[in-house]
Formats: structure tokens, sequence, C-alpha cells
């Protein structure tokens, strides 16, 4: 399964795609930072990356949009991409492109979650893999982890006690899509070929 990812900065989600690869393949890194630091782990790992400022959004979804004509992925991963992607680039995807959001959605979709979920004295923080619609973070939750949230915890621990857990979640989620163990049919999200109404829960990531 070819797979290009969107990045927009450290990319350390993107360094746990490429580490894990077996059943997907990395093809291509798009990101929109000339100076993200996940350009260099790319490079490193020997994937082609290119370059597009998001300065116009409809002329970068344009360019974008040419390039994935070419590439033509089996499926679009945005991993810190900091960019809403309109309704007209999704519709040329549908159900290929997911995203990773620290919190657990529906829950705080948008920046901060770790501090709003200190605010709001949640008991319990996580991480979502979800595809990707119109709205900000609101598509299909596919995936979920979870962590306890403490009474001595920032929202510094909070955002580095979960983020090795994401690195599992979405790499184990973009495995069993490879593998063709989660899947979107007929309006339904499917795992291990039994139609799911609730997003998968990993409690040993």
């Amino acid at each position: 399964m070819r797979v290009v990812v969107f990045i927009s900065g450290r990319g350390s989600n993107l360094q746990a795609l490429l580490e894990h690869q077996e059943n997907y393949t990395i093809s291509h890194v798009i990101c929109n930072h000339k100076q993200a630091a996940g350009l260099n782990i790319a490079k490193n790992h020997g994937v082609a990356t290119t370059i597009i400022p998001w300065r116009d959004a409809k002329s970068a979804e344009a360019q974008t949009l040419a390039l994935l004509k070419k590439i033509n992925p089996d499926l679009i991963v945005l991993a810190g991409f900091m960019r809403l992607l309109s309704a007209e680039f999704v519709a040329n995807f549908p159900f290929k492109i997911i995203n990773i959001h620290p919190s657990l959605l529906p829950l705080y979709p948008g920046l901060n979650t770790h501090q709003r979920v200190l605010d709001d004295r949640q008991s319990i923080h996580g991480a979502t893999v979800h595809f990707v619609n119109q709205n900000l973070d609101q598509g299909h939750s596919i995936s979920q982890c979870h962590i306890n949230v403490t009474t001595e915890d920032s929202a510094e621990t909070l955002a580095a006690r979960l983020l090795s857990k994401e690195h599992k979640l979405l790499t184990a989620t973009v495995d069993h899509i490879a593998t063709g163990q989660i899947y979107w049919q007929n309006n339904h999200l499917y795992f291990n070929n039994q139609a799911i109404n609730q997003p998968i829960v990993w409690s040993d990531i």
C-alpha cells in the first residue's frame, strides 16, 4: 500500500510510520513549511519530499492535487498537518485521508487539547485516528487510545505521555488498513469484517 504523508512540523508521527513500514510504504511526504524538521526525517529515509506553501489555500490544493494524481496513493495520512483541507479537495479521495488528533473525539477538536482536558478536569485523555472531511476533526473516528489524567499533570506532561501512544495508534491503524482489517464500505466502518459503530479502542497501546 502506497502512503503519502502530510506534515507541518517536527514529524514525530512520520518517524514512527517510517520505522514500521512492513505492509505499507511511505512513498512521498508533502509539507507546507520549508524549515520543518520532518523533512530531514523523510530525506534520511530516502523518501521524496515536496514543499507546498499554503499561503493561498486554493493554489496550494491545486498543486497538491496535481502531484497526488501522479503519485496515485492508496492512503493519505495527515500527521501533524496544520491546515484544513477543503470539501472539494477531500472529495477527490473519499475515505482515503486519515488524521491523528490528540483528543478523544468528538471531544476537543482543534488546538490546545491537553490544556482543555485539564481545564475541564477530565480523568481520561487520549488520541483519535479519524477519516478526514471538510470539517475540522469531525470525520468518522476509526481508532482511539486512552491515558489516565493525574492531579499532577500539566499540559506538557500530558502531551509527552500521550505522544508515544499516538505513534503506536497511528502505525497500528495504518497497518490494519494496509492489511484490509480496517476498511470503509456501504457507509460503515469495518474491523475484521465486522461493521462497528464505535471507534476501535486499543487498550494495549
